[in-house]
């Protein structure tokens, strides 16, 4: 067994690894930071990184700092909640434009945060990580807008 960094800046990039593969996977936060399922296993078991991996951990937490993600999220307000409201501001687009609406506001919130130094709220990260949503598909419901052969006829 290898023995642990005690640097102190180390154990903040770890402790943030750890948290992030329990609210994600490990394959996911290991592609993220480009570095291989087992160093990355390794990594929050506590053992000392190859120093590319070291450097490529280093890159991923300052990529994550930068973009709002390394601190502790405030879960004051439910996920479910901050959708509903995101849904009644949106109100007055069309059903089949909203989700995506939806989607690109809350990028803006993330974005947002991320500019004045703050972890976005949990809401933010959960609602991001459902990802873009399926665009949707109209259904007939039987009723015409309009014919279209009505315009050939007019020619004939």
């Amino acid at each position: 067994m290898t023995e642990r960094v005690s640097d102190a800046a180390i154990d903040r990039v770890r402790e943030h690894v750890k948290a992030q593969v329990a609210r994600t996977s490990l394959r996911k936060v290991a592609k993220r930071a480009g570095v291989k399922v087992g160093a990355t296993k390794k990594f929050i078991d506590g053992s000392v990184p190859y120093e590319r991996n070291l450097r490529l951990w280093k890159r991923y937490y300052a990529r994550e700092l930068r973009e709002g993600v390394a601190g502790t999220p405030d879960d004051a307000v439910p996920v479910a909640d901050a959708a509903a409201v995101l849904e009644l501001l949106l109100w007055a687009f069309p059903d089949e434009e909203r989700p995506g609406a939806q989607h690109e506001a809350v990028e803006l919130f993330r974005d947002l945060y991320a500019r004045h130094g703050r972890t976005p709220p949990a809401w933010v990260h959960e609602l991001l990580e459902s990802g873009p949503p399926p665009p949707r598909i109209a259904v007939d419901d039987g009723m015409d807008e309009g014919d279209d052969d009505d315009e050939a006829d007019d020619d004939a």
